[in-house]
């Protein structure tokens, strides 16, 4: 028996299969119905039904109806992707369903392992790695559930020896396209290209604006526009936005109410900063999260929400800033959840944990903590963490809008 979650037949639909079986005709289920079945079913099972009917096969490639799979799935089949990442290792990657279990992925369809890649993002259900072992780092697209592999051509410099590399990934729903986007810096920011999943190619993309920023780690892209943690000499820290559709930065002063080590997420499709802080006179640890109100991207100033905060026990290594470098955590927030891990905490507790690695979710309404064992498959890898869907989404031939 099939299980369509919170989703049933409307009125109209019921009408027509009794009218069907009261006419005497042969049992049949009219199109839309069909139709409103498929858009439920896995990318696992849609990809078996390609071949009962040439119909279906263009069905599911039809961007009317990869959207609606897609938002189906985004509303009741949200999961976390996990990547586990090492220089000298094959990269691993696990999936945290709606039931708190852990699946690992099976491996991409492509020659040899995926060793020395790093995970860039996820968006609508397609992969972005990197390629850390080519210079500058080859971007690589993966679709999971449809098992589609795409390997982006790398745009390469005469020297690039005392460059460093920043790539982001993401969705602009105005243009209806994917994009790519790679900086490049030295002192500041000396380069920037965009890779177009619909045009097939990348472009130089003008960064004036830009030229005295340094951009300190990589980012996040929410309602298509990237976000980049900088600083800038006269201004200290500063949120660099890049908007897929115009293809505009702009630099924001940091806001004077979050600390400057912390950590990009989304939250509600809006740029959101959470961080680490200890109470006063206190052992507890209180997390803050924070977020930009619509209108926040304009050259006017940034405005922000008021903060909600989170006090943990002190047992909790919720420390997102107890090191130097926001590089030893990773987080997002998912199902209502955030979500983070402290891997370089997690090494401390290495013969407590054996193969396993704590990952804590805190509900952003209750406040209510929960940890759950994260399956590591070496000691000393780090991992990102991102939402991740199904989605029959295609690795080219996007159909792109004007913005």
């Amino acid at each position: 028996m099939l299980s369509f979650g919170g989703g049933g037949f409307s009125s109209s639909e019921s009408t027509t299969v009794k009218q069907t079986v009261m006419n005497g005709a042969t049992p049949s289920l009219p199109e839309e119905i069909i139709t409103n079945i498929l858009k439920r079913l896995p990318v696992k099972s849609l990809m078996r039904f390609q071949c009962v009917c040439k119909r279906w096969k263009i069905l599911f490639k039809t961007p009317l109806f990869i959207q609606e799979h897609l938002c189906h799935s985004t509303l009741q089949n949200p999961c976390l992707v996990m990547g586990q990442s090492n220089p000298s290792y094959p990269f691993y990657l696990y999936l945290l369903d709606c039931k708190m279990q852990f699946h690992e992925f099976e491996s991409a369809p492509l020659a040899g392992s995926l060793v020395g890649f790093f995970l860039v993002g996820s968006c609508n259900g397609l992969l972005c790695f990197a390629d850390l072992k080519k210079h500058p780092p080859a971007p690589l697209l993966w679709n999971p559930a449809a098992r589609k592999v795409r390997q982006v051509p790398i745009m390469t410099l005469d020297d690039f020896s005392d460059l460093d590399w920043f790539l982001g990934f993401g969705f602009s729903p105005i243009i209806n396209d994917y994009k790519i986007v790679r900086l490049t810096q030295v002192d500041a920011v000396c380069g920037v290209e965009a890779y177009s999943l619909g045009i097939g190619s990348w472009r130089n993309i003008q960064f004036d604006n830009i030229k005295d920023v340094y951009i300190e780690r990589s980012g996040v892209t929410a309602n298509g526009v990237m976000f980049w943690y900088g600083s800038k000499a006269d201004l200290g820290y500063v949120i660099v936005s890049f908007d897929l559709a115009t293809e505009v930065f702009t630099v924001m002063p940091w806001p004077a109410f979050v600390r400057e080590s912390c950590l990009f997420t989304v939250y509600e499709n809006k740029l959101a900063i959470f961080s680490h802080s200890r109470a006063s006179n206190s052992r507890d640890s209180c997390l803050s999260l924070t977020v930009m109100e619509e209108g926040g991207m304009g050259s006017s100033g940034e405005r922000w929400s008021s903060s909600k905060k989170y006090t943990c026990n002190s047992y909790v290594p919720c420390c997102l800033l107890c090191q130097p470098y926001v590089e030893v955590c990773t987080g997002t927030i998912w199902r209502n959840q955030i979500v983070w891990s402290n891997f370089r905490m997690a090494a401390f507790m290495e013969r407590e944990m054996g193969n396993v690695e704590p990952l804590y979710l805190i509900n952003v309404t209750t406040g209510e903590l929960k940890i759950i064992e994260f399956p590591r498959r070496k000691p000393g890898y780090g991992f990102t963490v991102s939402n991740y869907v199904e989605s029959l989404v295609p690795l080219g031939n996007v159909q792109i809008e004007e913005p």
